[in-house]
């Protein structure tokens, strides 16, 4: 249930910037190619550090990295409001995309008991 719940606040911090975008762009004089970097950068490292941060999961376990990808994406996200300019908005974007991959990678593996009638053995690969 909680990880459903972290799904939808996910969903929810990605529907947010673009509802803020506009005024965001207007508070801080951007104009279309200024938030095309903002945006861009925030796609190019949430692609870098989604297979990286998946595989600290498996390292470390996803109770931590789960742990740190809340802390870590709370902060950054708080901190977005605090950006002043174009360069602090770049910057907070590509650190809250680094923290954020990951969430999905460290999810556990549905249970059976949560699927009556479904038998893993019988879909594993032997």
């Amino acid at each position: 249930m909680l990880l459903g719940l972290l799904a939808i606040i996910t969903y929810l911090d990605r529907v947010c910037i673009a509802v803020a975008g506009p005024r965001m762009q207007a508070d801080l004089h951007l104009g279309p190619a200024a938030w095309g970097w903002v945006v861009g950068i925030f796609a190019f490292a949430y692609a870098a550090f989604e297979i990286p941060t998946g595989s600290l999961a498996d390292r470390l376990g996803p109770r931590k990295v789960l742990t740190r990808i809340v802390l870590w994406w709370s902060v950054f996200t708080s901190l977005t409001g605090a950006a002043s300019n174009f360069w602090a908005l770049i910057a907070i974007r590509f650190l809250l995309a680094s923290a954020k991959p990951g969430r999905f990678l460290t999810f556990p593996p549905p249970s059976p008991a949560g699927f009556p009638g479904w038998n893993a053995r019988e879909l594993s690969a032997s």
